[in-house]
């Protein structure tokens, strides 16, 4: 009888360390959040409080860089990140006017424009890379005794299968002959430093997948990156759990499924749902959600080989901003005023583990 119960209780803990394993074990930066809108001071305080630890946001190279001999680097957002112990991931992204005479038109076709972009990528990871130039002066002048919270990657530009961030003649070629100069750049800098693809959304066509199969048949990709990214925007869960199956799908095709997938953007918006807006859920849609995906990356993060899980967005905008997607005026955690939604509550569980 008593080897029965030992036995019992022997196969109770193995099945409990099994099955609670995932949520568990998740790393502490695996949560992040993805900035949509501007911030202030006490948002980075609430993250810190929530269990935030990585925060992605936008580089724009226009604005870094808007002549060839100005630097105005983002050192406000970088420091504010982490002096509150919060580590930033950028995506970079866009072409000035002194490169190319759109934005979203990447800096191919010359060697002139690819020096720039190679530079350019290398001066981003020498000031906030591991040891860089910003955390031995600038970061302590302005945060003192604050400890760095240097960049580990840079993701490469944003949503290439969307016209806003790339035009529809630009191929899965040209994208890969971006990243691999990116890859010069960042490597030429900081060996330490990740590249991470763009997000590939799955609503768009070609579809995040079809692209990625393309990208893989640009020669010596593989190894220019560290991380591949999606931005799982779907209507159902269902779709959600499809959507990132059939990515890890192509990249196993290609015999790289020991490659981390980041899912750099994922979302809803809390307005009242309809047919024709499907990413609007309700307040109480939008909690659900996010629980449902939060679990299931937790469950099959290990087959996934998920590392990172950014939400987008923080707080909503102001009334009447947000209109650049179907759902983006209300994809908040907060409100505008900075009151919670009942998706903050559900989305703190699982930074502070319960």
């Amino acid at each position: 009888m008593r080897r029965s119960i030992a036995a019992a209780a022997t196969g109770l803990g193995i099945w409990l360390a099994v099955f609670a394993a995932p949520a568990a074990a998740a790393p502490h930066e695996l949560f992040g959040i993805s900035k949509g809108q501007p911030l202030v001071q006490r948002d980075f305080k609430k993250m810190r409080s929530t269990g935030v630890h990585t925060f992605r946001f936008a580089i724009n190279w226009p604005s870094v860089q808007p002549n060839r001999n100005a630097h105005n680097f983002p050192d406000q957002i970088v420091g504010d990140l982490a002096a509150r112990g919060i580590r930033p991931l950028p995506f970079i992204y866009g072409s000035p006017r002194w490169v190319a005479s759109k934005p979203n038109r990447p800096p191919l076709g010359s060697a002139k424009k690819e020096r720039a972009w190679r530079n350019f990528v290398a001066s981003i990871v020498n000031r906030y890379g591991p040891g860089g130039a910003y955390w031995r002066g600038p970061y302590h002048q302005r945060h003192p005794g604050a400890k760095p919270k240097p960049f580990t990657a840079v993701q490469i530009w944003n949503e290439p299968t969307l016209p806003k961030f790339f035009p529809r003649k630009r191929t899965a070629q040209q994208y890969g002959k971006l990243v691999k100069i990116a890859h010069q750049g960042a490597a030429r800098a900081n060996r330490k430093v990740k590249v991470v693809l763009a997000g590939l959304t799955g609503f768009a066509r070609p579809r995040a997948w079809t692209f990625l199969n393309k990208l893989y048949h640009v020669k010596g990709i593989k190894g220019a990156f560290n991380a591949a990214a999606l931005h799982p925007y779907a209507a159902t869960i269902g779709q959600f759990k499809s959507e990132l199956g059939r990515f890890r799908k192509v990249m196993r095709r290609h015999h790289d499924a020991h490659t981390a997938l980041w899912l750099t953007e994922v979302g809803w918006g809390s307005t009242h749902p309809s047919r024709r807006w499907p990413l609007n859920k309700g307040l109480n849609g939008q909690k659900r959600m996010l629980k449902k995906s939060f679990r299931l990356v937790l469950q099959k993060r290990r087959a996934w080989h998920v590392q990172r899980l950014f939400w987008f967005d923080w707080r909503d905008p102001t009334t009447g901003a947000g209109g650049y997607c179907s759902f983006c005026a209300s994809a908040g955690l907060l409100r505008h005023n900075s009151k919670p939604k009942p998706a903050y509550r559900a989305f703190r569980h699982f930074t502070r583990g319960g």
